[in-house]
Parts: structure tokens; C-alpha cells; sequence
């Protein structure tokens, strides 16, 4: 899925997306997380979450964030998620490069296509979903402690799997949709020769799959950030839903969170590819 180069044995796979992942976890985070900080809190903190608490739209909460905390503010939490990021990216990679031709070279089954997906392989869906589900263990963690800190708040070692199960369902779902779309647009497209189709194609994907699972992450960022709603320590989710208008405020936050996640894994994917080619240029995958 990360490279169309002639693939070696799986472990060799498994390192190339180890290293190269890395890149992709660092680029992404650093491109993205002014506006995921945004996201955030128009979805989690006090104050900016709603009107009923003075909470308004994309422009007025940058506003807002400026005026209190400066530029700075838009990198608050940045360093758990960089180094997460890192974790958890190369982490999806490597599962997904390591199955993908693990079970490639087993042939059979595995490289029969699934009817009516246009040709995605068996392979192809058992490596994305062990991948995104790898992602999501690692990932817990780190999405707790960045929440925490965007929306001003400590975090805690012993709180660091709270919300574990919503982190699942959102990532596990939006991450095999995004490796199962790249496939797709890789077999189908040319649209990975050029940069500006690196780019579309990755950010396009990773919009698609978290536009799928978007009511799930303000859910879970409410959780992490131990959100209270209207004095409730520890609300339900459907006093959640409630508080935020129903279904439709579950919304919240998804034209910066949108922009954030188009913009950063559009520059990632364009890092990667550079990484793969210098890896394939070097000769390290003889």
C-alpha cells in the first residue's frame, strides 16, 4: 500500500515501513495539529464547545485561542502526539506491509479479490484491519494525554486507556477505510506519480474514513477530557448527544478537524513516498 516498488521478504517490508512510517508520523503531526487543537476544543473544553457556553464556530474559537494563549496555544499538547504519532504511524505500516506481503507470498485465498470492491484482494483487508486495530492500542494513550493538554488539563499514568473503546471503533473503522481507498486509488488511478496526487489522495482518504467515524471522536474526546456536562461529573453517552444538540452536534469541530486531517496526511504521504524512493534508489531493498 506505501510503495508500488517490487516487494522483498516480509520482515525486510516490515523495517522499510518501520522507518519510513516514522517520517509519516512526524510530518503529519507537525502539519496538522494547530487546527486539531481547534477541533478539540470546540469539542471538548468549557467554554467552546457550544452557545449555551459562548462556544462559536471555526473562525471565532482561532480568535479566541489567539487572544488568550497566543500562537503558542495552537501547539499546545504538541509533544505527546509527535512522539505518538511516530509510535502509532510507523506501528499501522509495518502491520499492514508485514500481513500484506506475508500473506501475499501465501497466495491462495489471500490473493483472491472480495466480489464487488473493485478488486480489493483478501490480503489487502486482513492487513488493514490488523494495522488500524494495532494503531488503536498505541494510539489510546497518546490521543488521552493530547486531548488532556489541549483543552488545559493535566493527564494522568493511570487514566491513560480511558475512552479505550471509543478510540477503537473510531480508528479501527477509519484507518481500513483509508488503507482499503489508497489501495483502490493506487490500482485505478496515476494519481501517485505526482505530488499534488500524493497529496489529494492521501488527504482525501484520511477525510473520507474520519468524516465515516466523526460523531465517535467527538465522543471520545469528551471522555479523555473527563468533559462535564452541565454539572455531571460523569455523563452518559446520550447526555452527551443531548448537550450537544443531538446527532447533528456531534458534528462539532469537523471543518478545522477536516483541514487538519486533508492537510497533514496529504504532506506525510508526499514524505513517505520520498522516503520509499531513497530507500529503493539506495538499493536496501535488494
Amino acid at each position: 500500500m506505501s510503495h508500488n516498488y517490487k516487494r522483498q521478504e516480509w520482515h525486510k517490508e516490515a523495517t522499510i515501513s518501520l522507518l519510513t512510517g516514522t517520517l509519516y508520523g512526524a510530518s503529519n503531526t507537525l502539519t496538522g495539529h494547530p487546527m486539531d487543537t481547534v477541533k478539540s476544543k470546540m469539542q471538548a473544553q468549557s467554554g467552546f464547545m457550544n452557545a449555551k457556553e459562548g462556544g462559536g464556530g471555526m473562525t471565532s474559537t482561532i480568535k479566541q485561542i489567539f487572544r488568550q494563549e497566543g500562537l503558542v496555544g495552537f501547539y499546545r499538547g504538541v509533544i505527546p502526539p509527535m512522539w505518538g504519532s511516530v509510535a502509532y504511524r510507523s506501528m499501522q505500516f509495518t502491520v499492514f506491509e508485514s500481513l500484506y506481503t506475508g500473506l501475499g507470498d501465501r497466495g491462495g485465498i489471500y490473493e483472491q479479490a472480495v466480489p464487488m470492491t473493485g478488486g480489493l484482494k483478501v490480503k489487502t483487508c486482513i492487513a488493514a484491519f490488523c494495522g488500524a486495530s494495532s494503531r488503536s492500542i498505541l494510539e489510546s494513550p497518546i490521543e488521552y494525554a493530547k486531548v488532556r493538554r489541549q483543552t488545559g488539563q493535566t493527564w494522568y499514568l493511570r487514566d491513560v486507556y480511558k475512552g479505550f473503546g471509543l478510540q477503537w471503533g473510531r480508528t479501527c473503522p477509519m484507518m481500513t477505510t483509508y488503507f482499503l481507498s489508497i489501495d483502490s486509488l493506487r490500482r485505478h488511478t496515476n494519481m501517485f506519480q505526482s505530488f499534488w496526487g500524493q497529496f489529494i489522495a492521501s488527504g482525501g482518504s484520511a477525510a473520507f474514513g474520519f468524516w465515516l467515524v466523526w460523531p465517535l471522536e467527538t465522543l471520545k474526546n469528551q471522555v479523555q477530557a473527563g468533559t462535564k456536562i452541565e454539572g455531571i461529573a460523569n455523563p452518559t453517552i446520550a447526555q452527551r448527544i443531548q448537550f450537544m444538540g443531538g446527532l447533528r452536534g456531534l458534528y462539532r469541530g469537523i471543518l478545522p478537524g477536516t483541514i487538519s486531517i486533508f492537510s497533514r496526511n496529504g504532506v506525510a504521504m508526499i514524505v513517505m513516498q520520498r522516503a520509499q524512493k531513497l530507500v529503493n534508489d539506495l538499493g536496501l531493498r535488494d
